[in-house]
């Protein structure tokens, strides 16, 4: 039994969806982005206008060059996030946007869309102890240390959750953390590969608590899923580790969730997806009702979820990706 807030949540997501779905539906390819796109305005509190957010996607078309990844459906990633966070005022911001882009190009990261959607993080990042400059270099730093650990399952994907390590300059301690997270939750029967990795980056976000808890935590959600459902895919791993941000999370809610999306039409073959909306969903009501908003863990989550979009948008696209690999911004 879903609250109400929830129910709320699901339906206004379900309706941005079927809007973007109509009047998109020849400009996006892949359903799975329009979804995420949805659930960022569910899990950042704010209204969806169809005309602002086009307008916006279309302003940004007409200022990049022919050549740039953004010329794409990659532009509707990118108004989304500057419309929920910036709305009247982002067009302005799509230039400042640009310009720190410009920026991390210069010190190093590659021209693709993880280091557009590295530039987003930091333009709407809240750090009152991190400058910009600082958190891009140790962000590169924190990328290249994973490389170091995990060679073959590090790639430009893991560069928004890099950067976002890199806020408050503990971004190596971080590291060694996801490190021991990483060969704790193996040992504990967790499948090695990219999502595994993932997911001890994003515990390793959580300062508060030791690679144990952390493991624990993990292991605990896993069972319950697997207890009331299934046993989640390793694809689902990093929506587990934004689970331990609650203490107790209610495993039945988000099944509830997932099984009222299974139920709509237009999201029968997204069961996988479906899965992490929900998470997303789940996460967004009670980031509003506990202490977290006091702990100061409420931005870290929120940031979280739009790493994990980044990534989530990424993979989507990862088949279209080597068209637009030659980027002229």
């Amino acid at each position: 039994m879903l609250t109400n807030d929830l129910n709320e949540k699901t339906k206004q997501y379900i309706s941005i969806y079927a809007e973007l779905k109509s009047k998109l539906k020849w400009k996006v390819a892949h359903d799975q982005i329009l979804m995420l796109i949805s659930s960022a305005y569910i899990v950042n509190k704010r209204e969806f206008d169809f005309q602002r957010f086009y307008d916006l996607s279309s302003y940004i078309k007409s200022n990049i060059s022919s050549f740039s990844t953004l010329n794409s459906h990659h532009r509707f990633t990118v108004a989304s996030m500057l419309d929920i966070h910036f709305q009247h005022e982002a067009k302005q911001t799509f230039h400042t946007f640009i310009d720190v882009y410009n920026e991390m190009v210069k010190l190093g990261y590659k021209r693709d869309m993880f280091t557009y959607l590295s530039a987003l993080i930091l333009l709407t990042g809240k750090s009152e102890t991190t400058n910009k400059r600082e958190q891009m270099n140790m962000g590169l730093s924190v990328y290249q240390q994973m490389k170091k650990n995990h060679y073959f399952l590090t790639s430009t994907q893991n560069i928004p959750l890099a950067v976002l390590l890199g806020e408050n300059g503990k971004g190596l301690q971080a590291v060694n953390k996801a490190e021991t997270c990483f060969q704790l939750l193996a040992a504990n029967g967790f499948k090695k590969g990219q999502y595994l990795h993932q997911v001890s980056h994003i515990l390793a976000l959580q300062s508060e608590k030791d690679p144990e808890t952390l493991v624990s935590q993990c292991k605990h959600i896993y069972q319950s899923i697997t207890d009331s459902f299934k046993k989640p895919k390793d694809y689902h791993y990093p929506d587990l580790a934004l689970l331990t941000f609650l203490e107790e999370p209610n495993i039945k809610t988000v099944l509830g969730i997932t099984h009222e999306l299974n139920q709509e039409k237009a999201f029968k073959w997204q069961k996988e997806m479906n899965f992490k909306i929900a998470v997303s969903l789940y996460l967004s009501e009670h980031m509003e009702k506990n202490l977290l908003m006091e702990s100061g863990l409420y931005t870290a989550i929120e940031t979280v979820i739009q790493a994990q979009q980044a990534a989530a948008t990424a993979a989507i696209i990862s088949s279209t990706a080597a068209s637009h690999s030659h980027d002229g911004n």
